[in-house]
């Protein structure tokens, strides 16, 4: 039996040793491919997450700029969020 299987692995030995080797290198460590394959789905998932925090960041910088510089815009934001009102107006808020 000993013989046979001497026989086998002198006769693969290179077949053996790269099944063996591919196996390690692809689905065995901390450095495999699938695992390299997994990181970097999720660096393209957290760039695109990084990049629509910064479309926010800038439509918010942008309205706050236009809220700084524009008194009118700061009276439309008082009475659409906030329910403000001025003097001589009634303010009816309506839910569905």
């Amino acid at each position: 039996m000993f013989r046979i299987l001497r026989h086998i692995f002198l006769k693969y030995k290179y077949v053996i040793s790269i099944s063996v080797f591919a196996v390690l290198i692809g689905f065995v460590g901390e450095h495999s491919l699938v695992k390299r394959f997994a990181q970097k789905q999720e660096i393209s998932q957290l760039e695109n997450d990084i990049n629509k925090e910064i479309a926010t960041y800038n439509s918010d910088k942008q309205k706050l700029e236009r809220i700084k510089n524009n008194p009118e815009a700061v009276k439309r934001v008082a009475h659409e969020k906030y329910y403000m009102k001025t003097e001589d107006e009634d303010i009816f808020v309506i839910r569905d």
